[in-house]
């Protein structure tokens, strides 16, 4: 499965600092990456198109679909961020060549975190995610 690589990121800001928060990368042979973007860890994950999962080094590999025959919906990971920026540790934003940035004012938030979630959804199926989100709004309420 040949594709195109990409990569977005997932900036926040409480209305004077923009930070980075996570990054998510498809390699051209189909394989999804991602991590949080604190310094000096190495928090990571991977989708690998064979169908080999791996949370970072800390995990044994879980073997899942292969890519090419994906279906359905899955959980890649789930990341509750603190809301206060300037206590966090990520890294500011500086604008970059990047396919498309997720951007999260943080002053419109009731709660003190907020929980990013990132799935992947077999293509022409947007109504699996028409389905979570229907599921999930009662929960975030």
């Amino acid at each position: 499965m040949e594709t195109e690589r990409k990569r977005v990121e997932v900036v926040a800001t409480d209305g004077e600092e923009i930070r980075r928060l996570l990054w998510i990368e498809q390699s051209k042979d189909g394989s999804f990456y991602w991590g949080l973007i604190i310094p000096q860890s190495d928090l990571h994950s991977s989708y690998h198109a064979s169908g080999t999962f791996r949370f970072s080094n800390y995990h044994e590999p879980l073997e899942r679909q292969k890519l090419s025959n994906f279906k359905g919906i899955s959980n890649l990971s789930t990341v509750a961020v603190a809301k206060n920026v300037k206590k966090v540790t990520y890294k500011p934003f500086k604008p970059k060549r990047l396919d498309g940035v997720v951007y999260i004012d943080f002053r419109s938030m009731k709660k003190n975190t907020v929980n990013i979630h990132l799935f992947l959804i077999e293509q022409g199926r947007p109504e699996l995610l028409r389905g979570l989100l229907s599921m999930m709004s009662p929960i975030y309420k």
